[in-house]
């Protein structure tokens, strides 16, 4: 009675109706898993060993058209800061060099920030990768009470060695941030080759739980745990690959760190309910973007994979659960349209405080695109209140509208993105509902519009596992909508076989005069700024070997 009497004032709060109630803000834990495609967990492929995932999906809430960007840092900035990937700069090349000083804007509060308003305790504990070339990039300059992690976009799992830049024998990239200490290398807590108390997926799951035991169950808690695996280097503890006997090596591995995700996922839930913090909690767990499928990632039956433009990058398995997800929701699906920017409002709008504010570092250039799910999420409303998904725009044109200096990301160290020269690209999607006669049957069918305006590397299906002895790996082989757009139904075609822009020429004009509208609105600017590699060694060797910030002055 309660759970039930705390989720009726939570969903007054959610609606716009805090004032004069006294509701406690929930407990938010949010869990973000690494390259982990939508074929990986077990509830959607029973190759794979996650009875946690599957048990927690199965008595929860299923997102079946959660959708983030497609690679790592556009994501995270996207979910931190509520603002969809296209007006973030990582969008350029996924903030790599690391060395690039450059990362989240500044001026955009984050999630913590908003949270701190309603008395909320706020720890990140894993991958950061939002820059950190100068401290007030760091987790604790932006708004988190404890952080502990890396700072860069991929490590070594077991050494927490970034072997990419400077080539420091025994470089580290592992550290504390805290309002504050903005940044202290984690000195002693890097492993060995099979050191299992000290690889980066133990220490990140321990420290979440550590966490949890000594929060106070009174104040508000957001825990953001940005799990390393399931990212290359593709290494796990010998157990978890002795779960799979597959015939490619690369496949044992891979599902071993999705295994692994599954017990760091149950060691952390069990914490929260034996704390009590889980009954008046908001459990999210889902992942950045689609699985690489040249390090046996699977997104089947999705085209594409992560950094493509398909399905396969942008489409990845989320679900609710917690004490407060109410019960009348437990065990259903939800199709509608939510993207990663959508859990900013929807974490203010449960805590009763504005999305948007002040951030005491200037005027933020874009707004907040997230909106509310809350009441979609907790079965108030029946629709989603998103009808339209960006999910990319690269145009970038410094002034609009002249193609000669458009943004292309070009290749980036992270995979060959498979662009073109000075092109436009991206992807709008748009969520026409079904229609009803007066006799209350099905009059027009839901459409789920997806424009695709490429060129699209990776226009493939790669199966339930690849690579393979029939069909390797080449990204930019199979390259799709070029030079005129696609146009998918992916109600009726989740998969994108059936490209319908030639039957629908309205639908394609109505679209893309949408897409050229949003080059009207922000977007950062399309050069990154100077590397600056030297300093970013050089810190390096400051420290002992560890990565760390370089530059003590304004972005």
């Amino acid at each position: 009675a309660a759970v039930a009497a705390a989720v009726v004032a939570l969903a007054a709060l959610a609606a716009g109706e805090g004032a004069g109630t006294e509701a406690k803000p929930p407990h938010i834990i949010f869990i973000l898993t690494d390259d982990l495609g939508w074929n990986s967990p077990g509830f959607h492929n029973d190759r794979i060993v996650s009875p946690t995932l599957n048990r927690l999906k199965l008595g929860g809430l299923e997102l079946s058209r959660h959708y983030t960007y497609r690679y790592c840092s556009p994501t995270r900035g996207s979910f931190l800061s509520g603002r969809l990937p296209f007006r973030l700069a990582a969008t350029r090349a996924n903030l790599i060099p690391f060395s690039l000083p450059d990362g989240l804007n500044l001026k955009y509060n984050l999630i913590p920030e908003v949270l701190s308003k309603a008395g909320y305790v706020s720890h990140h504990v894993g991958k950061w990768h939002q820059g950190f070339h100068t401290p007030k990039m760091t987790p604790g300059a932006r708004g988190f009470h404890t952080s502990f992690g890396f700072l860069t976009g991929g490590e070594d799992h077991w050494t927490s060695s970034q072997g990419r830049q400077c080539k420091i024998p025994g470089s580290v990239d592992l550290m504390f941030s805290s309002q504050e200490q903005l940044f202290k290398p984690a000195y002693g807590l890097n492993g060995t080759l099979g050191d299992y108390e000290h690889y980066t997926g133990t220490q990140f799951a321990k420290r979440a739980v550590d966490i949890i035991n000594a929060h106070p169950k009174k104040d508000p808690l957001f825990l953001y745990l940005a799990l390393h695996n399931t990212h290359a280097p593709i290494e796990a503890p010998q157990r978890f690959v002795d779960l799979y006997n597959f015939s490619d090596t690369r496949e044992n591995n891979f599902n071993a760190q999705v295994s692994f995700v599954d017990e760091s996922v149950k060691n952390v839930t069990e914490a929260l309910q034996a704390t009590g913090i889980w009954d008046d909690a908001i459990v999210v767990w889902t992942t950045d973007n689609g699985a690489p499928p040249s390090v046996a990632g699977s997104n089947h039956p999705l085209r594409g994979g992560k950094g493509s433009l398909w399905e396969g990058g942008y489409r990845v398995p989320t679900f609710v659960t917690g004490g407060l997800l109410p019960s009348a929701m437990r065990g259903r699906e939800l199709p509608g349209l939510v993207h990663v920017a959508d859990w900013l409002p929807t974490f203010a709008a449960l805590a009763g405080v504005p999305a948007e504010g002040p951030s005491g570092r200037g005027q933020p250039p874009a707004p907040v695109d997230g909106l509310n799910v809350w009441p979609y999420i907790s079965g108030q409303t029946k629709t989603s209140p998103r009808s339209e998904m960006i999910l990319d725009h690269l145009m970038h044109c410094v002034p609009p509208g002249e193609p000669a200096v458009c943004h292309s990301p070009g290749q980036t160290p992270d995979f060959p993105s498979g662009h073109y020269p000075n092109h436009t690209t991206g992807v709008l999607v748009e969520d026409v509902p079904a229609s009803y006669g007066a006799d209350g049957l099905l009059a027009t069918p839901r459409r789920l519009w997806k424009l695709l305006v490429g060129p699209a590397a990776q226009a493939t299906w790669y199966g339930v596992f690849t690579p393979n002895g029939t069909k390797p790996v080449h990204y930019n082989d199979y390259v799709g909508c070029w030079p005129k757009p696609c146009l998918f139904d992916l109600e009726a075609d989740p998969t994108e076989h059936v490209d319908l822009a030639a039957d629908n020429p309205t639908q394609v004009a109505k679209m893309l005069v949408r897409f050229a509208d949003i080059e009207n609105e922000y977007h950062p600017p399309k050069a990154n700024p100077p590397d600056q590699e030297a300093e970013f060694c050089k810190a390096i060797e400051k420290t002992g070997g560890y990565v760390s910030p370089w530059d003590n002055t304004e972005n």
